[in-house]
């Protein structure tokens, strides 16, 4: 999948990890970003998983050594070793790479684009981020959040994971004064 900043992306793919894990798939997942600070040549744990997911692949494009690595990981996919999941911050085909092989093999397959959130999908991916930590979001909560910080997925998931600190620490819900609290600690 692939789509611009704060399209969902991560979350997708930490959602396919979520149901893999309730259903007994083995599915690993990997931030390309960090792939790029080790040797491809290590990078073999791949083989023993049903499902493997790259999030930010697009990080290892102009590395001739991770681009020829996961040339053959698709490869690999297409013989039916595993499954692949991957996500890009732009269309494949649009990729400035090192070897049009690799560049052509992302295209192989499913390839769905995302487009930028709108406040509505935003709440409910909100709300589930926060289910999915133990916070129950109340509407109020909800919508102040999008009206006094950016409508941008990215941030309002950083916000959320700081309030989750926060109610942790001091043992509260999650509420517009513990919100504003919060916040203004942080801004």
């Amino acid at each position: 999948m692939w789509g611009g900043a704060s399209t969902g992306k991560t979350h997708l793919l930490n959602a396919s990890a979520d149901f893999a894990r309730k259903n007994g798939v083995l599915l690993q997942i990997y931030d390309g970003a960090q792939l790029c600070h080790c040797a491809a040549d290590e990078f073999e744990e791949f083989s023993h998983c049903d499902v493997l997911a790259i999030d930010n692949l697009d990080a290892i494009a102009g590395s001739t050594a991770w681009e020829a690595c996961f040339y053959q990981v698709i490869n690999r996919c297409r013989e039916g070793e595993f499954r692949l999941l991957f996500s890009l911050t732009e269309k494949p085909a649009a990729l400035t790479t090192k070897l049009d092989d690799f560049r052509s093999r992302l295209q192989w397959g499913l390839l769905l684009e995302l487009p930028q959130a709108g406040d509505s999908e935003i709440r409910q991916i909100l709300r589930r981020r926060a289910q999915l930590l133990g916070i129950n979001l109340s509407d109020e909560v909800i919508s102040y959040l999008m009206n006094h910080h950016a409508r941008d997925l990215g941030e309002q998931i950083g916000i959320l994971r700081r309030l989750d600190g926060i109610s942790l620490s001091q043992q509260r819900r999650v509420t517009i004064p513990l919100v504003k609290q919060a916040l203004a600690k942080s801004g």
